[in-house]
């Protein structure tokens, strides 16, 4: 049954708002309606029962709650505009969580700023330290390794050097045979190895002062070294030039066919040997010598063959003679180069200073 407040609220509302009222309420809205238009005398007394009524009812009752009626749930419903939030579950998209995320985050950060920059700092620090240090003790590793073979290189061609003056009574002296003159420029090369090590070395060598005096001793070595290779080697092409047999001066060893073909490879030897001579300032004069010695040589071979042909013993004989001393007139000359080429080498020796 009805209530007096919805009797109230009907009665206050718009027609239109009535039929829907009216239809909630299970009434006849059409008839309800037509009923207003004669009821209007009615109104005045029901409105004084309906007062009478709820003042009664206001009287006896204390507090009551009421709670809202349906009606007045629909008409707000009706009225109010709808919120996105009724129709949106939050669930399904919050950004408030992510700017909350994104807020601890740099709140983290900010807490961790106090000591993650110190830390940063500390270790670049140390990182570089490190570095400097590795870097240092390579370098002092490296300059110990560089002296101690600098030491050992400077021991070991200090030494060398000190065998140069025998090397130099070898090269000079043609006493010695071609056996000593090989083994002289095996000593020669292992010197020479020597002195080009020590010259790498002092490039990085930071403990000798005066390095130009150093080197300018060093290259007065690397030149006497040179000339006594160069002096070997003339030894030994020279050892090969004019080079005699027996030469017979009678009838009856006088092979003249023989002999002929042995003074022709004689002569060839000679010449294949000249055109191998280094070329050595100091023994200029001699090659020019030896030159014309061959050139002579061939010429009194010729007339010692003739002679031999003719039976003229005795001027075969005169021939060799000749012969012979055109070879020891160049062997005299050689051996004099030789002497004056040794004090030379000595005099340059004595102003050589150990290597430091």
């Amino acid at each position: 049954m009805m209530n007096i407040r919805d009797y109230f609220l009907i009665n206050k509302t718009k027609k239109v708002n009535k039929i829907k009222i009216l239809d909630l309420l299970g009434f006849e809205s059409e008839t309800l309606i037509e009923s207003s238009s004669y009821a209007g005398e009615e109104t005045e007394i029901v409105e004084e029962l309906n007062q009478k009524t709820f003042e009664t009812l206001l009287n006896n009752t204390e507090e009551i709650y009421v709670q809202q009626s349906s009606i007045e749930s629909y008409i707000s419903s009706s009225t109010e505009p709808t919120k996105v939030t009724d129709l949106t579950p939050t669930d399904t998209f919050n950004p408030l969580n992510i700017t909350e995320q994104i807020q601890r985050v740099w709140s983290d950060l900010e807490s961790r700023r106090k000591w993650v920059l110190p830390a940063f700092i500390s270790i670049s620090m140390v990182f570089m330290v490190t570095i400097a240090s590795n870097t240092y003790l390579n370098y002092r590793s490296s300059q110990e390794a560089v002296i101690e073979e600098a030491v050992f290189v400077t021991n070991n061609s200090n030494e060398l050097v000190e065998l140069l003056p025998d090397l130099i009574e070898i090269s000079t002296n043609t006493f010695y045979s071609k056996y000593d003159i090989s083994n002289a420029s095996a000593n020669l090369q292992q010197i020479e190895s020597s002195l080009l090590q020590y010259q790498n070395n002092l490039e990085n060598r930071s403990d000798v002062s005066d390095v130009s005096t150093v080197k300018e001793n060093l290259n007065n070595i690397f030149t006497l070294v040179n000339e006594l290779d160069l002096v070997l080697s003339y030894r030994i092409s020279i050892s090969e030039v004019l080079i005699y047999g027996d030469l017979p001066i009678d009838e009856e060893n006088a092979d003249i066919e023989e002999i002929t073909n042995n003074l022709s490879n004689i002569i060839a030897q000679s010449k294949v040997n000249i055109a191998t001579l280094p070329e050595i300032k100091d023994f200029e004069q001699h090659k020019s010598l030896v030159i014309d010695a061959v050139s002579t040589a061939e010429d009194l071979h010729g007339r010692y063959l003739g002679a031999l042909r003719n039976n003229e013993y005795e001027v075969a004989q005169s021939i060799v003679q000749a012969i012979l001393l055109n070879k020891e007139t160049e062997s005299r000359t050689f051996e004099n180069t030789l002497m004056q080429f040794k004090e030379k080498l000595l005099l340059n020796y004595e102003n050589f200073k150990n290597l430091p």
